[in-house]
């Protein structure tokens, strides 16, 4: 069963630290800072429940999130004439042990930008290793 809309993340505002609250959007449903339109902030939410995807981010660490998961998908989706390395699952365990992990930490959803620094350089080593 969905979360309800308007429905109060846990975690604030990584823009502001206002609260944000779950809403529904012709794209789906995400959290929005309740400060709009002075602030914002936004967040992902699971398209059937209306749990939170990781934790709320600012702009910057949103963008070292999205590099950094576009360097690890190599590891199972491949890229270009690169072949993939491993299953996803798989990835995601390798992730989990290169980093020092639980299975509830090793998701990128969650990083702060030394994380994703750190992952970037263990991805690249790795696939500079297979």
């Amino acid at each position: 069963m969905p979360l309800p809309l308007g429905t109060i993340l846990e975690h604030p505002c990584a823009e502001c630290g206002g609260k944000m609250e779950l809403k529904n959007s012709v794209y789906g449903l995400f959290y929005g800072c309740q400060s709009w339109p002075a602030c914002n902030g936004t967040h992902g939410a699971h398209k059937e429940s209306g749990d939170p995807l990781g934790r709320p981010a600012n702009k910057k660490t949103k963008e070292a999130r999205i590099h950094v998961h576009t360097e690890f998908d190599r590891l199972w989706r491949g890229h270009g004439t690169f072949s993939p390395r491993m299953k996803r699952k798989d990835a995601y365990r390798w992730m989990q042990s290169a980093m020092g992990l639980s299975e509830a930490e090793a998701h990128i959803g969650n990083f702060d930008i030394e994380q994703c620094a750190k992952l970037t350089e263990l991805v690249r080593a790795e696939l500079a290793r297979l």
